[in-house]
């Protein structure tokens, strides 16, 4: 503290002449980094200096999911099976799903044969903004539960963790692609606070009706984009004629592992079997005890083992850190 200093300084001239001379960091670190301004109490966000610790805003974390092959795809199109409410919980979680979705569709003026891009986008939005929600909520709980039981988890966490994370992604690749209007920014953010306000006690109180909820959450999702899908590849909708030719953000392309020839539909394909596998993983939940192991642990090992390998084929051996590469997979020197 300034004063403290002060008054030890005055009582003892000794420390005053024994402490080293003091340099400005501005002025210690221009040798190794360059010309940086001079030393304020502004953050280092706000001025031309670079972090700390020489990462930038835009780096690409090596990630580890699945990516579905065409003929993963064909088929997780072509079925869509829905799951039937049966306890009384089930009816009441579904039919709430049910009255939103409706609700949500006529407040938005939603034509579901012929939908405008400014509505698909969004819808698109809205859903993956309280999609990242359950995972995250879900793995928390579960984490704390095995600490505070000491006790295994079963290998529930990181399936729960991956569905958090895609989500995620599925909504970074979004903003990437389109412009976020200030309206909609402010929509997601009390929406997430109303999401989360139901979501966090009802997992509390019955985590296998929350798993149900999200599971009709997705058959919601899987039908959404099945129907962008088809607009998309079908000449003459708004759909078609304002994305036929958009080209993938490359967020996108390395999240999906996708290659440079790859299109908007391609990727559009690939959001949908995520949403299909997390409606399957959460309705498999909903039926599963609290100590029953995960049955989806190995394929997670699978796909790390595909994810290593295509980051390692992509990557120099210089580049250890997913800050050493930008969005288009060029090394930052």
């Amino acid at each position: 503290h300034p004063s403290f200093l002060s008054s030890m300084m005055m009582r003892s001239p000794r420390l005053l002449n024994s402490m080293p001379p003091v340099r400005p960091l501005a002025r210690s670190m221009s040798a190794a980094s360059g010309p940086l301004t001079p030393v304020t109490s502004v953050h280092f966000r706000n001025t031309p200096n670079p972090h700390p610790l020489g990462v930038k805003k835009e780096w690409m974390n090596p990630t580890i999911n699945h990516v579905w092959s065409a003929a993963e795809i064909d088929l997780g199109l072509k079925t869509q099976p829905r799951h039937k409410p049966q306890l009384l919980s089930e009816k009441v979680i579904s039919g709430s799903i049910h009255c939103a979705y409706w609700a949500f569709n006529k407040l938005t003026g939603y034509d579901a044969a012929d939908p405008t891009p400014q509505s698909i986008i969004t819808r698109l939005l809205f859903l993956e903004s309280i999609a990242g929600v359950p995972g995250m909520v879900a793995a928390q709980h579960r984490h704390f539960a095995s600490l505070r039981t000491m006790s295994r988890d079963y290998g529930w966490i990181h399936s729960l963790l991956e569905e958090a994370e895609n989500e995620r992604m599925h909504l970074l690749t979004f903003i990437d692609a389109f412009e976020v209007t200030a309206t909609q920014r402010a929509v997601v953010y009390g929406l997430q606070f109303g999401w989360a306000g139901f979501f966090i006690p009802l997992y509390v109180l019955s985590p296998r009706s929350a798993h149900r909820a999200v599971g009709y959450v997705e058959e919601m999702a899987v039908y959404t984009y099945s129907n962008i899908i088809e607009l998309m590849g079908t000449p003459g909708t708004k759909l078609h004629t304002a994305w036929a030719d958009k080209e993938v953000p490359p967020i996108a392309l390395n999240y999906w592992r996708m290659g440079p020839t790859a299109t908007f539909l391609d990727m559009m394909k690939q959001i949908a079997l995520d949403e299909t596998n997390h409606r399957d993983v959460n309705h498999t939940f909903a039926e599963m005890a609290w100590t029953d192991p995960n049955p989806h642990v190995a394929k997670h090992a699978e796909d790390a083992a595909a994810a290593v390998a295509w980051w390692r084929e992509k990557s120099d051996a210089a580049v250890v850190e997913g800050k050493d590469l930008d969005y288009h997979l060029a090394t930052k020197r």
